[in-house]
């Protein structure tokens, strides 16, 4: 004898797999697993909301930054290297202050412009051909203003809404 999952009477199992004593009882067992499903969802949610809150900035940041580095290199599209001036390269979008130093201005079209790989990664940002180069595209003051406002804003913490504006912006 076996207790029906959907009733809760008592009947005789022909076998393991029997868990409900007759066909109305299984047809209502089968309506309640949509419920179930909805649940497990539910659960699912939850838990990858509570991962998303867990996330440090850097971890929030990075693929925003991705899309943003993305846009400058396509801004910068006939543009050479900032850096050194090579027009055929695989590029990387630079910034002129390093954006793991300077948080508050990662996202500053001023401080992300296209690079050549080689500058960007084996002469460490090739900054002071970079900075000769920012210098030449948009002047000694604004330049000069940048590095002012990268200094005030060194270790800006990004609210979840301005990382939502600018990943909105830039992704292509």
């Amino acid at each position: 004898m076996a207790k029906c999952k959907q009733c809760g009477k008592q009947f005789t199992q022909f076998n393991s797999l029997n868990k409900v004593c007759g066909f109305k009882c299984a047809i209502e067992l089968g309506k309640l697993k949509p419920v179930k499903l909805n649940e497990k969802r539910v659960k699912a949610q939850l838990k990858s909301e509570a991962k998303e809150k867990l996330k440090t900035q850097a971890q929030l940041r990075h693929p925003i930054k991705l899309h943003f580095q993305k846009w400058c290199r396509l801004r910068d599209e006939k543009e050479p290297c900032i850096s050194c001036g090579t027009t055929n390269a695989k590029w990387d979008g630079g910034h002129y202050l390093k954006a793991e130093l300077y948080s508050g201005v990662i996202f500053d079209e001023r401080n992300c412009n296209k690079q050549c790989s080689y500058c960007n990664q084996h002469l460490d940002g090739n900054v002071a051909a970079y900075r000769q180069g920012l210098v030449k595209k948009i002047g000694l003051a604004e330049v000069e203003a940048l590095e002012q406002l990268a200094n005030e804003t060194r270790t800006k913490k990004w609210t979840a809404d301005e990382l939502q504006q600018i990943k909105t912006k830039y992704k292509l």
